[in-house]
């Protein structure tokens, strides 16, 4: 693997770490029943994937255009904790919205 190609499966292996932990933050401030900073953290984690998804889809656009992409064990790794991180937040999505329709039951009650 070149040294782009490197670089940028460590960036994308970062950029979906980050997006990953700002999901499960979320969800723990959903837990504590802070609902609208969770969904912050969730807005944040989003906006993160983001640029991993940018990432992946400039290296699928330079294969495409037929760039050689060597196929790592890092690159298949950095494609692993992108995918984690996308199913984190649809996670934290649904947590949130139970836990926002839990406190809304509890205050109905």
């Amino acid at each position: 693997m070149d040294e782009k190609q490197l670089q940028k499966a460590m960036q994308l292996i970062s950029i979906a770490g980050d997006s990953k932990s700002q999901s499960i933050q979320a969800m723990q401030l959903a837990e504590e029943g802070k609902i609208e900073d969770a969904q912050q953290h969730l807005k944040d984690a989003r906006k993160t994937l983001h640029e991993a998804h940018n990432i992946q889809t400039g290296w699928m656009t330079e294969e495409m255009n037929g760039a050689q992409i060597e196929k790592s064990l890092l690159l298949i790794h950095s494609q692993d904790h992108f995918m984690s991180a996308d199913i984190m937040l649809t996670v934290a999505e649904k947590v949130i919205n139970l836990h926002q329709e839990i406190k809304s039951l509890k205050t109905e009650a």
